[in-house]
C-alpha cells in the first residue's frame, strides 16, 4: 500500500477520533470542533488522495457532461435521421405521383388513338359494305333486266339442285354400307367373345 493512502487512513482515523472527543452542544444535535485544526486535516486529506482515485473523481465529475454530450449528439443524429426518412418519403411520394400521373396521360392518349383507329375502322367497313350492296343492287337490277341471263340462271340453279340430291343420296347410301358393314363386324367379334366366354364357362364347369 502506498504512503499517500496510509496518510489518507490516518487522517481519516483523526479526524473520526476528533469527532468522537468532541464536546456536544446541549439541545442540540451539535458538536464542537476546532475549525483550524479539522481544515487542516481536510486540505492534508485532500493532499493526500491518491492520483488514480483523482482521475476517477474527474472522471465522475466529466460523467454528466459526457452523458449531456452524448444524448445531444443522439438527438441530432435521432433529428438528422428522421428529416432524412422525411425527405425520402416525400420523395418518394413525389416520384410515385409523378409516375401515376404519367401513366394515366398514357392510358388516355393510348384510349384516344385506339378510339380513332376503331372509328376510322368502323366507318371504312361501313363504306366497304355500303359499296357492296350498291354492287350487289345494281347486278341484280342488270340480271333481272335481262331475261335470258335470268333463265339460265335458273336453269343453272335447278340443274345444281338436282345434282346436290343425287350427290346427298349417294353420300347416305355409302354411309349406310358403311354403317352395316361396321355393325356386322361388331356383330362377328360379339359373336367370337360370346363363343370364348361360353367355352370358358364350361371349362369351369366340367372342373
Amino acid at each position: 500500500m502506498s504512503t499517500k493512502r496510509l496518510m489518507t487512513f490516518e487522517l481519516l482515523d483523526r479526524m473520526e477520533q476528533m469527532i468522537a472527543e468532541a464536546k456536544t452542544v446541549p439541545f442540540y444535535k451539535r458538536i464542537m470542533l476546532d475549525k483550524e485544526e479539522f481544515s487542516s486535516l481536510m486540505r492534508r486529506l485532500e493532499e493526500s488522495i491518491p492520483v488514480d482515485v483523482q482521475n476517477a473523481k474527474t472522471i465522475i465529475d466529466q460523467e454528466e457532461t459526457i452523458i449531456s454530450e452524448s444524448n445531444r449528439i443522439a438527438e441530432e443524429t435521432t433529428t438528422k435521421a428522421n428529416d432524412e426518412a422525411r425527405f425520402a418519403i416525400e420523395n418518394a411520394k413525389r416520384e410515385a405521383n409523378a409516375m401515376v400521373t404519367d401513366a394515366q396521360n398514357r392510358a388516355a392518349e393510348t384510349v384516344r388513338s385506339a378510339t380513332e383507329q376503331a372509328n376510322a375502322m368502323v366507318t371504312d367497313a361501313q363504306n366497304q359494305a355500303n359499296a357492296l350492296v350498291a354492287d350487289a343492287q345494281a347486278r341484280a337490277q342488270q340480271m333481272v333486266a335481262d331475261s335470258e341471263i335470268v333463265a339460265r340462271a335458273q336453269a343453272e340453279a335447278q340443274e345444281m339442285l338436282e345434282s346436290a340430291h343425287r350427290d346427298c343420296e349417294a353420300y347416305t347410301a355409302r354411309v349406310h354400307d358403311s354403317i352395316n358393314q361396321l355393325m356386322e363386324q361388331v356383330d362377328m367379334s360379339m359373336s367370337q367373345q360370346v363363343e370364348a366366354v361360353r367355352a370358358l364357362r364350361q371349362q369351369y364347369t366340367n372342373l
